[in-house]
């Protein structure tokens, strides 16, 4: 929903200045679908906006539901065709997280992610961003499930490669769906050009970087786009993040049976750490490998809670990523819009 458009259509009309935010606070308070549902004004203006605008960018093409109802995946179909999904997940009692898509597939190319395997098609719009949330919320609210907390960037796509969007997206959420900077995360695989532009823009919003490895040659293989942005580099950008914006950031860790979850790749986190700044100031995500490919399997829950112990002991925050809507293909890495 583009905000701007509706104001200069009620600017265009003569209406009041006040039916503009009659119509805003009605539309992001997700309890309504369409315009027609706005009793707040009269019925020959919301017969106008019914006619003039969409009430969403795209179509929804169906809801998936976890057996456990702590998860939906949506599958949305946009304006030219090409799908996108999205996934929201009960974090908390009443709590949910909307995981949004940034693009329409992903040139990163991860080994181990749907998502990459598609190649990047399109940037996300970001309306399109911003409606998934929407949406979300909505679907939420109309079952009676509790509200959105919490936004992270971590579905399809790069979205420090759609950075304008990516911007816009999260100035709009937090104005109009009122999601605090401080409860949105955004994920990358380590974009050195607009790291830190967003310290300077976003200093409030979460940073997760995806690092898979701190072994250049292993996070090379993993994440081929990474080759061309080393972590000798990268690593020089997060430290002059954390002096910029004083926050901490996130590492995500997927655990792949016998490809990164030696002993020694504990240390080499920990070398990898040490070298932008004290340990304090990083908690280390560990993901479960979600199947997306028969070439990996996850390390073994005890593998995993070794390399997180380890991890603890050593000084570092570590947690173990529980994992939502793998029975739906909507778990971490499995995103792709089929």
């Amino acid at each position: 929903m583009d905000a701007n458009k509706i104001r200069e259509y009620i600017k265009e009309k003569g209406y009041p200045d006040y039916r503009f935010n009659q119509i805003i606070e009605a539309v992001f308070s997700g309890k309504i679908s369409s315009f027609a549902e706005i009793t707040s004004i009269p019925k020959n203006v919301r017969e106008e906006l019914d006619k003039k605008f969409s009430f969403f960018s795209f179509k929804n093409l169906g809801v998936f539901n976890s057996k456990n109802d702590k998860a939906f995946k949506f599958l949305f179909e946009l304006y030219d065709k090409h799908r996108i999904e999205t996934m929201v997940f009960e974090k908390g009692e009443g709590e949910w997280v909307v995981c949004v898509s940034s693009q329409v597939g992903c040139p990163v190319g991860c080994l181990f992610c749907a998502s990459g395997k598609k190649g990047l098609k399109r940037n996300l719009d970001w309306e399109e961003i911003v409606d998934q949330v929407l949406f979300a919320k909505n679907h939420i609210l109309k079952k009676k499930l509790g509200d959105i907390k919490r936004i992270v960037y971590m579905g399809i796509g790069e979205p420090l490669f759609n950075y304008d969007n990516l911007i816009k997206s999260i100035e709009a959420i937090n104005r109009y769906i009122k999601i605090g900077k401080r409860h949105i995360s955004v994920s990358t695989f380590g974009y050195i050009p607009r790291i830190r532009d967003f310290a300077k823009d976003m200093p409030q919003v979460n940073l997760a970087l995806s690092l898979h490895s701190a072994v250049q040659e292993r996070r090379d293989e993993l994440v081929p786009f990474s080759s061309k942005y080393p972590l000798s580099k990268l690593k020089d950008a997060l430290s002059d993040y954390l002096n910029i914006t004083k926050r901490k950031i996130f590492i995500e860790y997927v655990m792949i049976r016998g490809v990164n979850d030696r002993e020694k790749d504990v240390y080499k986190i920990l070398n990898f750490i040490d070298s932008i700044s004290k340990r304090k100031y990083f908690t280390v995500n560990l993901i479960p490998y979600n199947p997306t490919s028969k070439e990996f399997e996850s390390s073994s829950y005890e593998r995993i809670k070794e390399f997180c112990n380890l991890l603890i002991s050593e000084g570092v925050n570590s947690t173990v990523r529980k994992s939502y809507g793998s029975d739906i293909k909507g778990a971490c890495g499995q995103l792709a819009g089929y």
